[in-house]
């Protein structure tokens, strides 16, 4: 099967292709599930809460508990037996009373999406990218393609529940944690560019992240923008005595000064003093 673009960033060729980073959408065998067939809630939920749980399976009870927790087991038991029946024919129109659902199996109090290995997802391409990532010993390529498929914050209309929670600040930390290693890589290579790009991203997302902050604003000092590194700054404790009633750590208030008085270089003239201080050396 082609591999087809569904305007996320994401590209994939599963028979069953979901998008949770950013946003819920549903595509099988390459067509886009409409939105509107996901109108009641639970027959959607009950589809995501299987696409994050280990290897897309729940014991029918885990499922009834989460979805319907102030239910008996009975009452949950037949909510559970109505939204399968749904979800199923939601990603299959037209199935057949008797026939074998493709997506959805309930086999031995096992409920399980995609049985038959058929699903792919924003999410799981992400996570497979930044394990490469970590493990390719400072490639920046592989941080920046890991970085650039995370397509937003995962099921961001399911903020407030809780089997949601975990997962979704774990991304969010993996995210973090790649831009702060692409940042630190082109940091070391010279690229304060594409640096001060990672941890501009990383505010975005996590404003009162005061490691990013405080680099960003070194960064900017040292590439010779000190009027937007102070103005960083300021931004930054406004921020935090809003928020939080604190004022900025002394490492990050030591940044501060060194760049409004000058003691951070750009990197040009650093190089021009190096070289400077090396001639005398290589005429001898």
């Amino acid at each position: 099967m082609s591999r087809e673009h569904d305007g996320s960033g994401y590209a994939g060729a599963g028979a069953l292709r979901l998008r949770l980073l950013g946003g819920f959408s549903a595509w099988v065998d390459g067509r886009p599930v409409d939105a509107g067939a996901w109108r009641r809630r639970k027959v959607s939920r009950l589809v995501k809460l299987l696409a994050l749980a280990p290897d897309h399976r729940l014991h029918r009870e885990q499922v009834e508990c989460l979805l319907w927790p102030a239910l008996d087991p009975r009452a949950a038991s037949q909510n559970l037996h109505h939204t399968l029946y749904r979800a199923r024919h939601t990603l299959q129109p037209g199935l057949e009373r008797r026939a074998e659902p493709r997506f959805l199996r309930l086999r031995n109090d096992l409920l399980e999406l995609a049985p038959y290995g058929e699903l792919e997802s924003d999410l799981e391409a992400f996570e497979r990218a930044a394990a490469a990532a970590f493990a390719s010993s400072g490639d920046p390529a592989a941080f920046a393609a890991a970085a650039a498929l995370f397509g937003g914050e995962l099921l961001p209309e399911e903020r407030f529940e809780d089997w949601a929670i975990d997962r979704r600040d774990a991304v969010k930390a993996t995210y973090v944690e790649l831009l702060l290693e692409l940042a630190d890589i082109e940091r070391r290579r010279s690229g304060l560019d594409a640096a001060i790009d990672a941890l501009k991203r990383i505010v975005a997302i996590e404003p009162l992240h005061e490691d990013a902050q405080a680099q960003l604003i070194h960064l900017q000092g040292l590439a010779g923008r000190r009027h937007l590194a102070v103005a960083h700054y300021q931004r930054f404790r406004t921020l935090l005595n809003a928020e939080l009633d604190a004022e900025p750590l002394p490492s990050t208030v030591e940044i501060y000064r060194s760049v409004v008085s000058g003691r951070i270089c750009r990197p040009a003239a650093v190089a021009t003093e190096i070289a400077d201080r090396a001639a005398p050396a290589l005429h001898g």
